[in-house]
């Protein structure tokens, strides 16, 4: 047997760690090269940065460690062509194309308006509509906009849940002034908490002793939290489950795009003169996961003069709308500097907070997930 049909023979014991199939079998290794005393490896990942990329490198590299003919091994990584993705999801039949379709039912050809979101996505669908809100970085306001998008959507007569997705910086309790402890029924579904306004939370406050104690954890404990905040719940029944992402592009972010069946994203910003690099790292990542869009919000644009009908703005003209259009996206609004929703914040009384600003920006979003 020679080299390239033993490397593939212990290739075969490698396995996708979510997929529980080969690499092998699902047509992931693209090359076998021997060049002197290098073995040269090229491996097709289902999507472009795959947080499992780690874990199958490590696999590859224990497959191989005592086998004879080389001396070295170069691992190159690429993504599959949508192309690939599809023939894939066909080949392994309905059942196991749910794990890689993020959006079960769908049609395999989609409009570049509304793409399939790309990766392996082993964890159920159990809301219709599923909206991630991101950032590109932190002090933008993501968690207050994610909270009042949820009550603006439930006084539109939605049901909805939030998943505070940042675990080592949780918000979303203290917003809504929770710190009931999640119920749990069958000994394993945790049952999210109802607020106030109805809304449904599960927050990683909720789940700690001390809600000011530093949960200081490493990625993967990270990515585990979030998994299970969505598996592990009962969110079924809400209309819609917003997800709030902790700021930038992490491993986390990654996590949630490729095991939550996400239906588009809300991207973040304020109005800054690095506004466009900051909505350029959202964007890129949404395209590369192939996650939708939904549309971009200025948050801490402007702000009423008080006693006057004037409109101030405190950072010079706002560049969302312009942002948004350069990037092709939708815009979905310009938000103001408030002193009474940062009151509402600060107190966990967000449900008696009202904004005609906000609630413009949840009939859009809704509009969206309608169209």
């Amino acid at each position: 047997m020679g080299i390239k049909e033993q490397v593939l023979e212990r290739l075969k014991t490698v396995m996708d760690p979510e997929l529980n199939i080969s690499i092998v079998d699902l047509g992931m290794v693209k090359g076998i090269e021997l060049q002197a005393k290098t073995l040269n490896l090229t491996i097709a990942l289902t999507v472009s940065g795959c947080p499992l990329r780690a874990k199958i490198e490590s696999d590859i590299d224990q497959a191989l460690q005592d086998l004879e003919g080389f001396e070295h091994i170069h691992l190159a990584f690429t993504a599959m062509a949508p192309a690939e993705l599809n023939a894939l999801k066909q080949r392994l039949g309905a059942q196991r194309a749910g794990q890689i379709n993020s959006q079960p039912g769908m049609p395999q050809h989609h409009s570049p308006e509304k793409p399939d979101a790309g990766g392996i996505n082993r964890l159920p669908k159990k809301v219709p509509n599923i909206i991630a809100v991101t950032s590109g970085k932190g002090g933008v306001g993501k968690s207050s906009v994610t909270s009042m998008l949820a009550t603006s959507l439930q006084r539109l007569g939605k049901k909805v849940g939030i998943l505070d997705a940042d675990i080592t910086g949780p918000s979303i309790a203290r917003i809504f002034g929770s710190s009931e402890k999640p119920g749990v029924k069958d000994e394993s579904v945790l049952i999210p908490v109802d607020t106030k306004s109805g809304v449904k939370i599960l927050s990683m406050n909720l789940l700690i002793d001390d809600e000011d104690a530093p949960v200081i954890w490493r990625g993967p404990l990270v990515n585990g939290a979030i998994r299970q905040l969505y598996s592990d719940a009962a969110w079924e029944g809400l209309d819609f489950l917003l997800l709030d992402l902790p700021p930038g592009t992490s491993d986390a972010n990654l996590t949630v795009f490729q095991s939550i069946p996400v239906d588009g994203v809300v991207i973040v910003t304020s109005p800054q003169d690095l506004v466009r690099m900051i909505v350029a790292k959202s964007v890129g990542m949404c395209k590369q996961l192939r996650v939708p869009i939904i549309g971009l919000v200025e948050n801490l644009a402007w702000v009423s003069c008080p006693g006057c009908d004037r409109v101030i703005l405190p950072f010079g003209p706002t560049r969302g709308a312009a942002v948004a259009k350069d990037f092709g996206i939708p815009f979905l609004g310009s938000l103001p500097i408030d002193a009474s929703l940062a009151e509402a914040c600060d107190a966990g009384q967000i449900d008696r907070y009202e904004s005609k600003a906000f609630a413009q920006v949840a009939e859009k979003v809704l509009a969206a997930r309608r169209g």
